[in-house]
C-alpha cells in the first residue's frame, strides 16, 4: 500500500485534505480503520512484508508490562492489577532491542488490564492430603472488557465487527456515516484472507488453563495453607477479571495471579479444640491482635480445660514465577508461509484464527508447560528452540518485576 500523502490545498484549510473531526479522528485514520475491517488480511500484509506489526513492534517484541499491588486492599487478603501496554511507570517499560523482548507498544494504543484479588475461606483437607490447603481460580468478563462480551461473560463474535479489537461506534459523526457503517457491517467483512472466523475467548478454558499451570509450576507450596492437620485449612480463590480485553489475556491474568499472590498475607486465626464438638476456626481482625504477641503462637487454657491456639499471620514462601510467553502463528501469503509474533493484540489474534504457542518458563531455566493451539501451529525443530529461547528471555526480564516491584 502506497503512503497516503496530503493533498494541496488553500490556506483556508492548514491541515490539507485530511482533516481532523471534533471527536479528534483525522479522517485518514478512518479511511485506515475501514480498510482493515474490509481488508484484513491485506491490511495485515502491508506491515509483516516489512517485517513490521500494525502497532510499530517488531514480531519479538511485546508490550510493555505494569504492575501494581494492593489495589483492592478492603475487599481482598491480596490483590494485583496488570497493564499490557499503554503507558505507566515504576515498572518493566518493554524498551529492548531486536534480540530481545518488548518494543514501545503505545503506537498502537492496545492495552490489555486485568485486576485480580484473593479471598480466604476455611474447610477441611483431603482425606489423601491432610497436611495441603487448596487454591482455586475464577475468571470473568462483563461487557466494560471489551464490545464482544455479552452479559454472562462470554465473547461473541457476531455481536460486533470481527476484526476491530476496540469499538469506536460512539464516536461516529454524521459525515463519517457512511463510511463507518461499512466497517461495521458483518456482511461486508467477507474477506479471501477470511476462510473461518476467528475464535472467541473461552473464559472457561482460560480457567483451567490457568488453575493447572498454578497448581503444576509450584510456585505456592500447598503445605502452607494448613490450618490444623486433617481438620482444617486455607482455601485460597483467586477472582480475574477482565477490564480491557485487547489480546493476549491468559499471559496477563497468569501474570496477575502470581503477583496478587505475592501480595497476599494470610491472617491470624485462633483454633479451639474441644472433645465434643471438633475444632473452631475463628480469624483474628488485625485490630484485636494481641499485643507484643503478633509474631508468636500462643497456647491458652480456659476452665474448662479446652485449649486456644492463636496462628500469626504470615506471608506466603513462593517459588520460581511461571512466566507465561504467547507466539500468534499468522498466514503470510498464499504459498503458507506464515509470521510468529509475540505478545499478539486482539486484531492478530483474529488474524491467527487460533493458531497460537504457549510457554511457560522460570529462572530456573525450566519449562513448565508448553502448549499449542490451532491445526495449523506446526513449528519446525529450530522454531521451537526460537520459541523456547524467547521464554527463557522473557522470563528473565519479569521474575523481578513480579516478586518484587519496588526492588526492579
Amino acid at each position: 500500500m502506497a503512503p497516503i500523502k496530503k493533498s494541496s490545498r488553500p490556506s483556508s484549510n492548514p491541515e490539507g485534505e485530511y482533516t481532523v473531526n471534533k471527536h479528534g479522528i483525522s479522517n485518514q485514520d478512518w479511511i485506515l480503520r475501514a480498510y482493515r475491517s474490509l481488508e484484513p488480511g491485506n491490511y495485515l500484509r502491508e506491515f509483516t512484508s516489512r517485517n513490521v506489526r500494525p502497532d510499530g513492534r517488531p514480531f519479538v517484541s511485546s508490550r510493555p508490562v505494569f504492575i501494581q499491588r494492593g489495589v483492592l486492599n478492603r475487599n481482598s487478603y491480596g490483590s494485583a492489577m496488570v497493564t499490557l501496554g499503554g503507558s505507566g511507570s515504576g515498572n518493566y517499560d518493554g524498551k529492548e532491542n531486536s534480540d530481545g523482548m518488548s518494543g514501545d507498544a503505545s503506537i498502537g494504543g492496545s492495552c490489555t488490564r486485568v485486576i485480580a484479588g484473593c479471598t480466604l475461606l476455611v474447610g477441611r483437607p483431603s482425606a489423601s492430603t491432610p497436611h495441603h490447603g487448596d487454591i482455586d481460580v475464577f475468571v470473568s468478563a462483563s461487557p466494560l472488557s471489551g464490545p464482544r462480551f455479552d452479559l454472562g461473560g462470554r465473547e461473541n463474535i457476531d455481536s460486533s465487527s470481527l476484526m476491530i479489537g476496540s469499538s469506536y461506534r460512539d464516536d461516529v459523526s454524521t459525515e463519517h456515516e457512511n463510511t463507518v457503517q461499512l466497517a461495521f457491517d458483518h456482511n461486508n467483512l467477507i474477506s479471501s484472507d477470511m476462510e473461518r472466523p476467528p475464535q472467541p475467548l473461552d473464559i472457561k478454558s482460560i480457567e483451567s488453563y490457568l488453575r493447572r499451570n498454578l497448581r503444576s509450576s509450584q510456585y505456592i507450596n500447598p503445605q502452607e495453607l494448613s490450618i490444623l492437620p486433617g481438620k482444617a485449612a486455607w482455601k485460597v480463590r483467586i477472582t480475574v477479571h477482565i477490564l480491557n480485553a485487547e489480546g493476549n489475556v491468559t499471559d496477563a491474568s497468569l501474570l496477575c495471579i502470581c503477583a496478587a499472590l505475592r501480595d497476599l498475607k494470610l491472617p491470624m486465626v485462633e483454633t479451639e479444640e474441644t472433645e465434643g464438638t471438633g475444632s473452631v476456626v475463628k480469624i483474628v481482625p488485625d485490630d484485636e491482635d494481641d499485643e507484643g504477641m503478633g509474631l508468636e503462637r500462643l497456647k491458652l487454657k480456659n476452665q474448662s480445660g479446652t485449649g486456644r491456639k492463636r496462628q500469626s499471620g504470615k506471608k506466603l514462601t513462593l517459588g520460581p514465577v511461571p512466566i507465561p510467553t504467547t507466539i500468534a502463528i499468522l498466514p503470510q501469503g498464499t504459498n503458507k508461509s506464515k509470521v510468529l509474533v509475540v505478545d499478539p493484540t486482539c486484531f492478530e489474534e483474529d488474524m491467527s484464527r487460533g493458531n497460537a504457542i504457549t510457554v511457560i518458563c522460570n529462572t530456573k531455566k525450566e519449562v513448565v508447560d508448553f502448549t499449542k493451539k490451532g491445526s495449523e501451529s506446526k513449528l519446525s525443530l529450530e522454531e521451537i528452540r526460537a520459541v523456547m529461547e524467547l521464554g527463557m528471555k522473557r522470563a528473565t526480564k519479569l521474575e523481578c518485576l513480579v516478586s518484587s516491584v519496588s526492588d526492579c
